[in-house]
């Protein structure tokens, strides 16, 4: 099954689009976005196969959102779906998949996703051999996408006083739009683990576990500023079965 993201500013185009696409059939919707830094703030943790872009949004418009996303180390399909066609030219010489007008028909769309069906499978079938990819957090910082491995260079990730998502990295303390139970699920391979309703702690990194009330502990984590990291009566047991205690 596809997975597709949408972005497009007026809540009515998004609609129709993912009526029209899912009346096809096998297709995913897994996201639907109303500006362009809400489709990079998708990208940064998630992948899809495709996503159809409006070109006229706020905050980002629709072709600089394409020429970042094609940094990506798996950027999807880039699909225009656009009222205007002054902007095909720009858009095939990023590398559009396809580039479609508004209205939608469900024809056009089926034999856009057909396209793509095809063009996946014969990307599938060409890829060589290999273990799975390993996994990769994506974060915007000065207007570039920094990549990082995470098992190595993300320490902590915490909610501060203001709610906002704070990841410590090894290139300083990065904000993210991702809830903690997305990142939490993302990073639990890695090795990451809620010790606390704010807090989820890259395992492989902390240095000292010590004592405190309650039955509950604190850590300390190579390599992080923040020193004193709560684990807990909440999360008390799942720590304890992560570290056979």
């Amino acid at each position: 099954m596809l997975k597709i993201v949408i972005a497009d500013d007026e809540f009515p185009a998004r609609q129709e689009l993912r009526s029209l696409l899912k009346a096809g059939g096998k297709v995913k919707i897994t996201a639907e976005c109303e500006h362009g830094q809400a489709v990079l703030d998708y990208f940064s943790a998630n992948t899809a196969d495709a996503v159809f872009l409006d070109i006229e949004m706020p905050v980002l418009d629709g072709l600089t959102v394409a020429e970042k996303l094609r940094s990506l180390p798996q950027p999807p399909k880039i699909i225009f779906s656009t009222g205007f066609d002054q902007f095909a030219v720009r858009a095939f010489e990023l590398e559009a998949f396809d580039y479609i007008l508004k209205p939608y028909t469900q024809t056009r769309l089926q034999a856009t996703v057909l396209k793509l069906q095809k063009a996946l499978q014969d990307q599938l079938q060409q890829a060589p051999a290999r273990g799975d990819f390993p996994i990769r957090l994506s974060l915007w910082a000065d207007n570039k996408l920094l990549v990082f491995d995470p098992k190595e260079e993300i320490y902590l990730i915490k909610t501060d006083a203001g709610k906002k998502i704070l990841i410590y990295t090894s290139k300083g303390i990065l904000e993210s739009n991702l809830p903690l139970k997305v990142l939490e699920e993302k990073l639990n391979p890695c090795g990451f683990l809620r010790t606390h309703k704010s807090y989820i702690v890259n395992m492989n990194k902390v240095r000292e576990i010590i004592p405190w009330f309650n039955d509950t502990y604190i850590l300390t984590v190579e390599n992080c500023p923040e020193k004193e990291i709560p684990v807990s009566r909440h999360f008390i047991h799942s720590f304890k079965n992560f570290l056979n205690l």
